[in-house]
């Protein structure tokens, strides 16, 4: 039996892609040429909106920066940031926070491919700390041990088998949540009927399962 996690995992992935759908939808109707700046700050918004909804009482989420006030060095800008207690400075779109005050960092993809989940090609060879890799090592500084690195992303596609792509987001993250997950062609070509996995590897429902349990 599917527990409530799971249920709303599912329920809420579609209802992320279809807000993601319908904002394409608009410029495809209209005269206006596609952005993908645009379209990225869009969806992280929409991430944001669904991972405040979750947030228990107590939490904050804003985009920003992480300063860690014993190197004296900020982070690279953070798209989402959950912490606890007041900031260093507030603004209305933007926070900068202490180190000591994050319980997550997320980066949030609008789609993620194959040359970002593995490595960038180097003379036909694919270079593991590149991509994605490198963004997880660096945010990775500017987290307190028990906080985590959370990779979101509305759609990600790869020509590896599932099992490696999980194998490889849990190199790259600490927690991650594929909202649609476009199945590998020789899948497709053996006869699976749909080609679109939404709330993949339970990947969602955990997310909010966790959302739910901070503390």
């Amino acid at each position: 039996m599917q527990n409530s996690f799971t249920l709303l995992g599912d329920q809420k992935s579609l209802e992320l892609s279809k807000k993601s759908h319908t904002f394409w939808a608009m410029f495809k109707g209209s005269s206006s040429k596609r952005n993908a700046p645009v379209g990225g700050m869009v969806r992280e918004s929409m991430a944001r909106d669904f991972i405040r909804e979750l947030l228990p009482s107590g939490f904050e989420l804003k985009s920003g920066l992480v300063f860690d006030t014993e190197k004296k060095r900020a982070s690279p800008q953070c798209d989402a940031i959950i912490y606890k207690g007041f900031p260093l400075l507030e603004y209305t779109d933007a926070v900068v926070v202490e180190k000591e005050q994050v319980k997550a960092i997320f980066e949030i993809k609008t789609w993620i491919r194959q040359r970002e989940l593995f490595g960038r090609k180097t003379q036909g060879t694919r270079n593991p700390n590149t991509g994605l890799a490198f963004g997880y090592k660096k945010s990775k500084e500017f987290l307190p041990s028990e906080a985590k690195f959370v990779l979101f992303t509305f759609s990600l596609a790869s020509a590896r088998p599932d099992d490696e792509v999980v194998e490889r987001l849990k190199k790259v993250s600490d927690l991650y949540a594929v909202v649609r997950r476009r199945e590998p062609r020789i899948e497709r070509n053996e006869g699976k009927k749909n080609p679109v996995v939404y709330n993949f590897d339970n990947s969602v429902s955990r997310l909010i399962e966790w959302l739910r349990n901070l503390s």
